[in-house]
């Protein structure tokens, strides 16, 4: 039921990832860390399915975020197969409100439409809530969203419904409906909890900023901000859905000049792939900001179009 794209690294990537012991001074972590280390060591927002199978919790909420070209399809992928106790989200629908003229193909919600969506869903402020999908970014993104809303207690699942049936971890079809919360707190969600970049700052965006564009390579290469640097976000996971270790995604962010200190942006096509690269940023103690309007903003002016065909890092 997992799809997963596995980007294909270029050769030049290859060679920074493989010579990057070479540029202690630039580490993001110490290099003691050992190569298998799981990302999910080193922050809470990240969680193994081991972790959750044996620390079952009552107000927990599992949600299964997807981004298909048919939403119906999707629905019923979710319908045929999914984590017990997981309610759908079309991302179009619940972590997203409907394009304008002037912004990117994925804006971000109304926050009084996603805390109704949340309350019926019975979330409650102590909620723990578990986000998958078919690929990490698609987690990510519902991740993202939550907690730039105020929500703390957002973890993305490694490895996704794949790893969760590998583990031993029930399964259901059909819908799931929560059960009403016992609590009588409600939800009150804040906006701005995480930090983010507008389209005016962008266009003066200093060239000291590292600016990661996390779209696949022929994307990149057919229109770019202007200074973005190309990491594909499909290259730090695995073909079976899960994350890459903390030494592979430390390198990985280190060949596209991400170090310790650096002012970093990422952005993508709609803010999806995107918003993968600040949570594992996020792990690895960087703290990069997010431009949810991404490519699709960015290419909606004839002007910032222009510049992008002038100006190009290699």
């Amino acid at each position: 039921m997992v799809a997963v794209n596995q980007g294909t690294e270029s050769a030049d990537r290859k060679l920074a990832v493989e010579t990057r012991d070479k540029h202690h001074s630039a580490c993001i972590l110490p290099y003691g860390t050992p190569m298998n280390h799981l990302l999910s060591s080193l922050t809470q927002d990240i969680v193994q399915p081991e972790e959750l199978l044996t620390q079952p919790r009552t107000d927990r909420l599992f949600i299964e975020a997807r981004l298909g070209a048919d939403p119906d399809e999707e629905y019923q992928n979710y319908l045929d197969n999914h984590i017990h106790g997981a309610v759908y989200a079309q991302i179009r629908e619940v972590f997203a409100s409907p394009p304008t003229s002037t912004s990117g193909s994925l804006p971000l919600p109304a926050l009084s439409e996603l805390q109704r969506t949340l309350r019926h869903w019975q979330v409650g402020p102590e909620t723990e809530i578990i986000v998958y999908g078919p690929s990490p970014a698609l987690a990510a993104r519902a991740w993202w969203t939550l907690r730039w809303a105020g929500l703390s207690k957002v973890r993305l699942l490694d490895g996704g419904l794949r790893a969760w049936t590998s583990a031993g971890g029930p399964v259901a079809q059909g819908t799931f409906v929560p059960a009403k919360r016992r609590s009588a707190e409600e939800l009150v969600l804040q906006a701005d909890s995480l930090p983010q970049i507008q389209v005016s700052e962008m266009e003066q965006l200093p060239e000291s900023v590292v600016l990661v564009d996390a779209r696949d390579e022929s994307a990149y290469l057919a229109g770019l901000i202007p200074l973005a640097r190309n990491l594909p976000a499909s290259e730090l996971w695995t073909p079976s859905g899960a994350l890459r270790t903390v030494d592979e995604v430390r390198g990985l962010f280190e060949s596209v000049g991400v170090t310790e200190n650096a002012d970093v942006v990422v952005y993508c096509g709609g803010g999806v792939l995107s918003a993968l690269e600040v949570l594992l940023l996020q792990a690895l103690g960087v703290q990069p900001r997010l431009y949810i309007g991404s490519w699709s903003e960015w290419g909606r002016s004839p002007a910032r179009i222009a510049r992008s065909a002038i100006t190009r890092v290699v």
